[in-house]
C-alpha cells in the first residue's frame, strides 16, 4: 500500500506543479497588498482542495452515468495527461499561466485555482485514481489527504512566492517544471499502455 501512496503522491505533486503555479501568482498580484496576497492564496488553495476532492469521490459515479467504460477513460486520461506533460515541457503550459485575470472574476477562483492549480490535467489525474481505488474508502481518503498535503506546499510556496524567485530565478523554476513534465509524460504513456493491455490483454510492440 505504501508503494502506492508514493506513487499518487508523486503523481499528483507533479501534476499539479506547485512551482509553475507561481509566475502566475506573481503576475495577477503584482498590485496588490501584501493582506490581500495571503488572502488569494488561501481562496485559491481552499477552491483547488474542494475541486479535486469532488471529482476524486464523484469520477466513479460520474463515469458510470456516462456510460464510460474503465479502459476507455484510461487511454483517453493517459493521453490528456501527455498532452498536459508536453505543455510543461515546452514550457507553452507556463506561457499560457501569464497575463492578468478578466474583469468581473475572483482572480483566486480563476485563474488561480482553476485552471493553474486544478486544472484538467490534475482533474483527469484523480478521476483515474478514483477509478483504480473506487472500492477503497480508505484509500481514496489517504488519496484526499495527500492533495490536501500538496496543495498546503503549494500554499507555503505562494506565500513564499516572492522569495522563492529570487532564490531560484525564473530559469532555475523553468528546470524543475520541465523536469516534472517529462516524468508525467511517462506515467501518461504507462497509463495508455495499461488501458490498451486491458482491452486487448497485451502489448503492441511494433
Amino acid at each position: 500500500m505504501w508503494e502506492e501512496l508514493i506513487k499518487v503522491a508523486v503523481t499528483l505533486f507533479v501534476v499539479i506543479d506547485p512551482m509553475g503555479t507561481l509566475p502566475l501568482y506573481l503576475s495577477i498580484t503584482r498590485d496588490s497588498s501584501e493582506i490581500l496576497r495571503r488572502r488569494i492564496a488561501r481562496r485559491a488553495i481552499l477552491v483547488s482542495f474542494g475541486v479535486l476532492v469532488g471529482f476524486l469521490f464523484a469520477g466513479g459515479a460520474l463515469l458510470s452515468g456516462l456510460g464510460i467504460e474503465i479502459p476507455s477513460f484510461r487511454i483517453a486520461g493517459g493521453i490528456v495527461m501527455f498532452i498536459f506533460a508536453l505543455q510543461m515541457v515546452f514550457d507553452t503550459q507556463n506561457r499560457h499561466k501569464e497575463g492578468s485575470p478578466e474583469e468581473g472574476h475572483d482572480m483566486a477562483v480563476y485563474p488561480l485555482a482553476i485552471p493553474a492549480i486544478a486544472g484538467p490535467g490534475s482533474m483527469m489525474t484523480v478521476v483515474l485514481m478514483a477509478e483504480q481505488y473506487g472500492s477503497s474508502l480508505v484509500m481514496n481518503l489517504a488519496i484526499a489527504g495527500i492533495i490536501g498535503l500538496i496543495l498546503f506546499a503549494t500554499w507555503l510556496m505562494l506565500r513564499y512566492a516572492g522569495i522563492i524567485q529570487i532564490l531560484i530565478g525564473s530559469t532555475g523554476a523553468s528546470i524543475i517544471s520541465r523536469v516534472m513534465g517529462l516524468i508525467l509524460a511517462a506515467m501518461a504513456i504507462q497509463t495508455v499502455l495499461t488501458g490498451i493491455k486491458t482491452v486487448f490483454g497485451w502489448i503492441p510492440v511494433a
